[in-house]
């Protein structure tokens, strides 16, 4: 392989693009800082002086773009063979012409602040089974009682996982350490399987309502696809434990509003926190619900925040596939389209 231009459309990654240069020697970059949507100019990864994006794109056979993704990258980049997305999930690429191509897709899935993510999950469930929720309720109605509050150690309780990938495994790990049972489900599993990923029992996808029934806390980390698009809805919440709280750190529109309002408010389930809500990355308010009502508690999609060097991860990953495309050898994370991820 000859001469290979990667282009960079990322400015979470930094200005500092010595992590891609210094790959191999045959690599050339191209700082496209500039044209990330709601970027500017001169901060992070600004571009040199006279960069032109249709010259950078027009010769660029590798992209590593972050979120949100510029239209028509594909259309004005002829020679592209590969493009690498920053973020863990990929249903925003959904609608653009990186989709609908036949260029070769991978994620960041698995390198996108896992730990962080599953602290926040913990952090939730700590939240309801310790009674902070019960105190700050009291304190905005103004009371300061012993009554109201219903107690639970996280450990013996029920962690259920729906999604068992980087991030799932993540939240096991960190809640057997607390002494929780954990089940979940993932879409590769067939039957059932005890002590797998992390869990104590891990169950075919299809086996959703299962897992429910015997959670206390149940987390959504499943990625957003056409299959798992509401599908958090009234039988999940049905088959919910009374005192049970979701806890939803994917995508908003995996989880059925409507139905979660009012298991929520005819106490079908105990509460939920939610990092994300339905029509975010659209740019859309959350509806008013998920602010009002005391029972949820709603985060503006922050889960990941915190690690000292989140970004740290999401270059390696990408060096080290740049090192494999060099090589001919499989690229890491491809994106499956037929699967949404």
């Amino acid at each position: 392989m000859g001469e290979v231009n990667v282009a960079v459309i990322a400015p979470i990654l930094g200005r500092d693009l010595s992590f891609v240069s210094d790959v191999d020697p045959r690599v050339r970059v191209f700082d496209a800082n500039f044209a990330a949507p709601g970027h500017r100019t001169g901060s992070g990864g600004a571009a040199a002086p006279g960069s032109d994006l249709a010259d950078i794109l027009a010769h660029a056979e590798v992209l590593l773009v972050g979120y949100p993704v510029p239209e028509g990258l594909v259309t004005r980049s002829p020679r592209l063979v590969w493009a690498h997305h920053t973020q863990a999930g990929v249903s925003n690429l959904a609608g653009t012409d990186l989709w609908a191509s036949q260029v070769t897709l991978t994620s960041s899935r698995g390198a996108v602040a896992a730990t962080a993510i599953a602290e926040y999950a913990l952090a939730a469930a700590a939240h309801f089974a310790r009674g902070l929720h019960e105190a700050a309720r009291q304190k905005a109605a103004g009371q300061f009682t012993r009554e109201g509050y219903r107690m639970l150690t996280l450990r013996g309780a029920t962690m259920g996982i729906i999604g068992l990938g980087g991030i799932g495994r993540e939240v096991a790990r960190l809640s057997r350490a607390a002494g929780m049972r954990v089940i979940g489900t993932r879409r590769s599993v067939t039957a059932p399987l005890p002590d797998a990923d992390g869990a104590d029992l891990v169950l075919p996808a299809d086996r959703i309502l299962d897992v429910a029934a015997e959670s206390d806390f149940l987390v959504i980390c499943s990625q957003l696809t056409d299959e798992t698009r509401r599908f958090i809805n009234a039988p999940v919440f049905a088959a919910m434990k009374p005192d049970a709280v979701l806890i939803n750190v994917a995508r908003g529109e995996e989880v059925d509003e409507d139905a979660l309002v009012d298991a929520v408010t005819a106490g079908r389930i105990r509460g939920a926190v939610l990092d994300v809500y339905a029509g975010e990355l659209a740019g859309q308010p959350p509806r008013p619900e998920l602010t009002r009502l005391p029972q949820i508690l709603l985060t503006p999609h922050i889960s990941a925040s915190g690690e000292a060097n989140m970004a740290g991860p999401l270059r390696q990953l990408f060096a080290d596939n740049l090192r494999r495309y060099l090589d001919g050898q499989p690229l890491l994370n491809v994106v499956d389209r037929s699967r949404g991820y």
